[in-house]
């Protein structure tokens, strides 16, 4: 009479199999995941600067000499509406305390942090109606 079961080595060699995958798959993800964020600060700092365009355009065209507004939100607080002025969809803001990844925090008038992981962030200010980077110039490289 012969058993149908698994010996010990077949499963030892499964077990190893599924861990060496597994941790490819979780590396990959992690990639993807940080690939995404920078993608969609990008895309943020694309739209922001293309908003703050548009605006000062249509100020020219309509002989108003006043200066741009980006928002009317308060200072470092948590699920403001920033870029409200200038964007048809605002977008959310987190505080410096909470540093969540990939959300904007306005830290004075006129200027604003986002965090790219865990521990770096961007800071970007509005002066003379344009939107520019004060980080180190690898890193605005990077995002620009």
């Amino acid at each position: 009479m012969r058993k149908s079961a698994f010996t010990l080595l077949e499963i030892i060699i499964v077990v190893v199999i599924i861990s060496i995958l597994s941790i490819f798959v979780i590396s990959k993800a992690q990639t993807s995941i940080d690939s995404s964020i920078k993608t969609k600060i990008k895309s943020d700092i694309a739209l922001i600067r293309n908003s703050i365009t548009k605006v000062k355009t249509k100020k020219i065209l309509l002989k108003e000499g006043s200066s741009i507004l980006l928002d009317d939100a308060n200072i470092n607080e948590k699920n403001s509406k920033l870029f409200n002025v200038i964007l048809a969809f605002p977008l959310m803001s987190t505080t410096k305390e909470m540093q969540e990844i990939g959300k904007w925090i306005k830290i004075s008038s006129k200027d604003y942090m986002i965090y790219f992981d865990d521990k770096n962030n961007l800071e970007f200010s509005f002066e003379n109606d344009s939107f520019n980077c004060k980080s180190l110039l690898s890193l605005c490289k990077e995002f620009e």
